[in-house]
């Protein structure tokens, strides 16, 4: 394979620092000599192993996400509700199955499939074309040989292709359809609604001995005190390397050479726009009577040097206020068709009028650079500490890929600080999600240290611009706290369950008197609650007004209509409870559905082939035989 990028290879320059692609090849956690026998594999799928090294690595990426995404919040508990353990290996299955279909198919990645999708990515790229030694250099730093790389990739290409297939076949939605979806998304319907909030029942309840001792003794998980970690680690910091980094003129004036395309100014328009908008109801007629008004703002936009003025009592733009001053602009950051119209412009023309997405637009240019290339004096300084950065990031990579080699047995993390005059630094006890001092909440260095078993050595971990090995010392492990240190904690959750449960009640009995024909304004008579209504609002919008996000309730939306204007029960929000009824609808205006009709089709054959794809991908874990290690959940 690197015989055939080889010769389709035509650039030759080497571009900023690689960025990994594709897939992410990081060894987590730690490394002990010997594992058990029962955790060689994750599962095994029509015999096929689907190992436990790629279920880890998997696991770790994904974890790595949430921790990203939901910082302290994600505890084990939740890693537990969330399944995110059997969520992992069921698509490691799901994908193995896909791939032995694909065998079954006779489906094939050819050589030409494969060298365009990995001259295709971006990190292989200088200026838009493969750079063979990129390519090169990444298969050095992750270890690997092309022929690993490369049957990955053709395996990922082959998973897709048949996905993709797939999803052809369940692609068909009739105009029916697409009519009857527009009319319900765009029916809009006003609710009567009562809220029951818990905490109105605040005054009405307590916990006696008895509850509290029972409800510490049933949920004693809840109160789980969670595992605390120290850690030493090596830093290896660029920062720390950079001052001793030469660097020769000969290479500051190559790289320049090399990049001069790099360098250019790009030419820069200071505008200013007025703007008369087109709604997408607007009538040809009414179209047209904005076009002429455009026509006629523009002639007073040639008698009149204010255009900054004309713009604030006329354009229908957010940049009115500002007298439409839009700033520089430059080639890449406007839309494509305004490129020409405004970068044709000199100091202080005028554009016609010109037709865009959102009306009419009128631009005056303001101020004009041209496009121009920066000499090599103007920026030598700049190229020597980029490379002296780039440099000492290298640097600093290698010494800790020696580390970790070198740590891989001794584990003498001390010593080789020492010997070596590697910063070393020993951590407070921290839980996950914690901020740790000069780390910071780094999601990377909390899943390698909570991977690694007392003594063990992490694999190198990156937190840009610094990299990183780690030892753990010491563990204090989770535990469940006597009910004296969590009392307060306790009381305060069985209040919090029976104002819920006071809530819930008034809010059916509410709703059950409106079931009986007794209407709202006459129930609430007897009762300290007050009436309101959402106003008009989008059935499918997924938002109920003034009460919240419609969620699991949806569907209760979707079944109300004027004969049945109440749901089956009261709505449950964190707000409280809402016992609901259907005042009033207006139904979706017919003579819209054109105008979204294409884009709404499309969402609905994605979805059907979505659900296509789950039912086909079912059936085949119905037939196929899958033995899972239940060890490693």
């Amino acid at each position: 394979m690197l015989t055939i990028l080889r010769k389709h290879a035509t650039s030759w320059m080497l571009k900023g620092i690689l960025l990994l692609v594709a897939v992410t090849f990081i060894s987590w956690g730690g490394y002990s000599f010997f594992r058990d026998k029962k955790l060689d594999y994750a599962a095994r799928v029509n015999g096929v192993v689907i190992h436990i090294k790629d279920y880890q690595e998997a696991f770790q990426g994904i974890l790595k996400r949430y921790r990203e995404a939901m910082g302290p919040a994600l505890t084990d508990k939740m890693i537990e509700e969330l399944r995110i353990r059997e969520n992992v290996l069921e698509e490691l299955i799901s994908r193995t199955l896909i791939l032995q279909e694909a065998d079954r198919l006779g489906l094939r990645v050819s050589d030409e499939e494969l060298r365009m999708a990995i001259e295709s990515f971006p990190s292989f790229q200088v200026n838009g074309q493969f750079d063979h030694r990129l390519y090169e250099r990444f298969l050095r730093l992750n270890r690997m040989t092309s022929e690993d790389f490369e049957r990955m990739q053709r395996e990922n290409l082959l998973y897709t292709k048949t996905v993709n297939l797939v999803r052809l076949n369940g692609a068909k939605v009739s105009e029916e359809e697409v009519l009857e979806t527009y009319l319900y998304e765009n029916e809009k319907i006003n609710l009567r609604f009562v809220k029951i909030s818990p905490s109105a029942f605040r005054g009405q309840v307590s916990a006696n001995e008895v509850e509290i001792k029972d409800y510490y003794q049933k949920q004693q998980e809840e109160f789980r005190i969670p595992t605390y970690l120290k850690v030493q680690y090596l830093a290896f910091r660029p920062s720390d390397i950079e001052p001793k980094i030469q660097i020769s003129p000969d290479e500051i004036k190559r790289y320049y050479e090399q990049r001069k395309e790099s360098f250019k100014v790009p030419k820069r328009v200071r505008a200013r726009e007025i703007l008369i908008q087109v709604n997408p109801q607007d009538s040809a007629e009414q179209i047209e009577q904005k076009r002429k008004k455009a026509e006629e703002i523009l002639e007073k936009a040639k008698k009149t040097k204010d255009f900054a003025s004309l713009a604030k009592q006329v354009s229908e733009s957010e940049t009115a206020q500002k007298g439409g001053d839009l700033g520089w602009l430059h080639k890449g950051n406007i839309e494509e068709f305004l490129e020409k119209p405004i970068f044709s412009l000199k100091v202080g023309d005028l554009s016609n009028v010109i037709r865009g997405e959102k009306g009419f637009y009128i631009f005056k240019a303001e101020e004009v650079t041209e496009e121009k290339e920066k000499s090599f004096e103007e920026v030598k300084d700049q190229i020597q500490q980029g490379l002296k950065k780039e440099k000492a990031k290298a640097e600093a990579s290698r010494r800790a890929d020696d580390a970790f080699y070198s740590l891989f047995r001794s584990r003498e993390i001390d010593k080789y600080a020492r010997e070596k005059e590697v910063p070393i630094k020993t951590t407070p006890f921290f839980k996950e999600g914690d901020e740790i001092p000069e780390i910071g909440r780094a999601p990377s260095f909390h899943s390698a240290a909570f991977s690694l078993k007392i003594g063990e050595i992490s694999a190198v971990v990156s937190i840009p611009p610094n990299f990183y090995i780690l030892k753990l010392v010491d563990k204090k492990e989770s535990r469940i706290p006597t009910l004296e240190e969590v009392k307060e904690e306790v009381i305060r959750k069985i209040t919090t369950k029976k104002m819920d449960e006071k809530a819930r009640q008034t809010a059916e009995e509410i709703h059950q008197q409106i079931q009986s024909g007794i209407e709202i304004q006459e129930v609430l008579k007897q009762k300290d609650y007050s009436m309101e209504e959402t106003g008009l609002f989008n059935r499918a919008s997924g938002v109920i007004p003034k009460i919240g996000p419609a969620g699991e309730w949806m569907t209760a939306l979707a079944s109300l209509t004027e004969k049945k204007p109440l749901p089956k029960e009261p709505f449950r929000t964190k707000e409280g409870y809402f016992v609901v009824k259907l005042l009033a609808s207006e139904p979706a205006n017919p003579k819209n559905f054109e105008q979204v009709k294409k884009n709404l089709e499309k969402r609905l054959i994605y979805q059907k082939q979505e659900e296509f794809f789950r039912n086909w991908l079912q059936n085949l874990r119905s037939k196929a035989k899958i033995e899972i290690n239940k060890e490693i959940l």
